[in-house]
Order: structure tokens, then C-alpha cells, then sequence
């Protein structure tokens, strides 16, 4: 799998390149540092599988860069990243195109897990901004959503992805019977029976999207 990551920031490049490898050991990254070089690596004739672009680096000027990148190159997948967010600012790139839109200051692990989200072909918005995210019309509380804890809504975005215990374990740090208890819960408080319906129920709560075909 072939990864761009356009980031002027080289701690945080850095840290999330490691992050990437050790999360998506098939990866190969490309790190650069403005827009022009991320449009240039797209265009490049071997296609990138996943793109991730600070919505701020240089050449970017918000917004206007990455409706630029997404006109340019429709068949990326492109994931918005942040130090800063707002609801605003998650909807306007959902509404974009972008398949996910990560702040900064997001735990490790739970930037690790939305990546593979999106690399496996979902969507991702925070939890926080579910509801925005969701269909449900405004005013109206999506399910659930509310008695998730951040574990449950870590454990239930790789659900969603397709991954078994076994695979959420690794990526979690957490034990397969620990995985499982979390399922249990989650199942629970979502009203769901089996992992179709949870990954349906994370989509709608705005944790994951349709995978591409």
C-alpha cells in the first residue's frame, strides 16, 4: 500500500510515519513537505493508495488546497489532518470529498486506527463531531453515540474495518479477551446483535463509511 503524507511539520511527520509503519507494515510512505510536492507525488504515474494532507502546510491555504488536490485526483482516497479542529471544519471536508478529517491531538492509537479505516476504504470523523457527520437530522441524538467510551469507540471503528479480535488486539495493545468484552459492551449499549450491524451502526454514528468498490 502506497501512502502519501504532506506534513511541514517534521516531529509530527515523523511520529506519524513511524506510527503508519508499525500500524500498516505493508505500507510504503512518502513524506513531503508543501503542497506542490504532494501534487507532484500524485501525479506521479504509480497511483497512491491513501493520501494525508495537513490542511494547513504550505501552498495549502486551508481549504482552497485540498479542493484542489481532490479536483485533481479524484481516484485518492484523502484524509484531512489538523493541530486545530472545528465542526466546521470536519463537515466542510467531509462535504469536500476528503474520506476523514484527523486532529492532531488525537492519541496515537486512535489516529492508528482511523488511518486503517480509511486505508481499508471507510470514512472517519472524530467521535466528537459523530452526530454532525451522521444523517440524522439536526437536534436529533444518534444512538449510542453518547455512552461509547473512547476504548469502545477505538474497538469499534476496526469492527467496522473488518478486523477480527485477534487484529484489534494487535492494534490496540489490548488482549483478544479484552477485545471481546469490549464487543460484548458495545453490542450492548448499540442494541446490535453480530458485527454487520455494529459496522452499520458505526457508519451511521459517522465512525466509519462504505468501503469503495
Amino acid at each position: 500500500m502506497r501512502i502519501l503524507l504532506a506534513d511541514d511539520h517534521p516531529l509530527f511527520a515523523e511520529a506519524l510515519q513511524l506510527l503508519i509503519e508499525r500500524s500498516i507494515p505493508t505500507s510504503k510512505l512518502t513524506v513531503v513537505a508543501n503542497l506542490a510536492a504532494a501534487h507532484s507525488a500524485l501525479a506521479d504515474a504509480k497511483r497512491y493508495d491513501l493520501a494525508i494532507l495537513d490542511l494547513h502546510m504550505p501552498g495549502a491555504n486551508g481549504f482552497e488546497g485540498i479542493e484542489r488536490t481532490l479536483a485533481s485526483f479524484p481516484d485518492t482516497p484523502i484524509l484531512v489532518i489538523s493541530g486545530t479542529a472545528s465542526a466546521a471544519d470536519v463537515s466542510r471536508a467531509i462535504e469536500l470529498g476528503a474520506k476523514g478529517f484527523l486532529p492532531k491531538t488525537m492519541s496515537t492509537r486512535v489516529l492508528a486506527a482511523a488511518i486503517q479505516v480509511v486505508a481499508a476504504g471507510g470514512t472517519y470523523v472524530p467521535t466528537d463531531f459523530a452526530r454532525m457527520a451522521s444523517d440524522l437530522p439536526s437536534g436529533e441524538a444518534a444512538p449510542g453515540s453518547a455512552r461509547l467510551t473512547p476504548r469502545e469507540a477505538e474497538v469499534l471503528v476496526l469492527v467496522a474495518a473488518g478486523k477480527a479480535n485477534k487484529e484489534i488486539g494487535r492494534a490496540l495493545a489490548l488482549q483478544e479477551i479484552t477485545v471481546k468484552l469490549h464487543v460484548r459492551n458495545i453490542f450492548r449499549k448499540l442494541g446490535v446483535r453480530n458485527r454487520v450491524e455494529a459496522a452499520n451502526a458505526a457508519r451511521h454514528l459517522g465512525l466509519a463509511g462504505a468501503p469503495r468498490r
